[in-house]
């Protein structure tokens, strides 16, 4: 959580980044039915990730995350400079940050689910509700899955912010699948010899 601890105090906003700090250092589920789910470490957290029929690749949370607060910075920077559009910063850092943080609750392995019956969107919008972070922030949580989920993005810091994290995502997929041992498929070739041994057990 340390590296996550140091992005978030790139946030200016004092409450915010107070707010966000506290919440990685205790990243723990109010509700007492919740209580009952163990917690991993982020650091060790790889989760499935499924593009299509493409496949399944594991894919790394911190590492995931620490990239999109790096491209939410460049892109309120680019956006700035090149069409004067001011987006709020903090609350991309921020909801950057903790999109993705209640995975620790969802899986003890890429292999492993914990049972929890809620994913880790609502995990989060949940208890950043609880914990009184801006309506916006909630928001970006809460959409990130895009027009698909059950919350589309209504602003341009929660549309923004879906589109980066898709685009990282599909980054991710072809990366981490280029790193797997390449499976050989068997190749059955139908020569005449064959074709004979088919015609006898017909």
């Amino acid at each position: 959580m340390q590296k996550l601890i140091k992005l978030a105090e790139k946030i200016k906003e004092e409450k915010l980044r107070k707010g966000v700090v506290e919440f990685l250092k205790d990243p723990s589920l109010t509700h007492p039915e919740f209580k009952k789910y163990p917690r991993a470490e982020i650091e060790k957290i790889k989760v499935p990730f499924t593009m299509a029929n493409l496949g399944t690749v594991e894919r790394d949370v911190l590492n995931h995350t620490i990239a999109l607060v790096d491209l939410c910075i460049k892109i309120t920077d680019t956006l700035e400079k090149n069409f004067g559009v001011k987006l709020n910063r903090d609350y991309l850092i921020a909801g950057a940050i903790l999109h993705d943080v209640m995975k620790i609750f969802e899986w003890k392995s890429s292999k492993e689910h914990t049972g929890i019956l809620l994913d880790h969107s609502m995990l989060g919008v949940a208890e950043l509700y609880k914990r009184d972070f801006p309506e916006e922030v909630i928001h970006i949580v809460a959409s990130h899955f895009g027009e698909g989920g059950s919350t589309p993005p209504r602003n341009f810091e929660a549309l923004i912010f879906h589109y980066l994290d898709s685009l990282l995502s599909a980054f991710e997929f072809y990366f981490y699948a280029s790193k797997r041992p390449k499976e050989e498929i068997p190749i059955i070739v139908l020569d005449k010899e064959m074709m004979k041994e088919f015609e006898k057990r017909d």
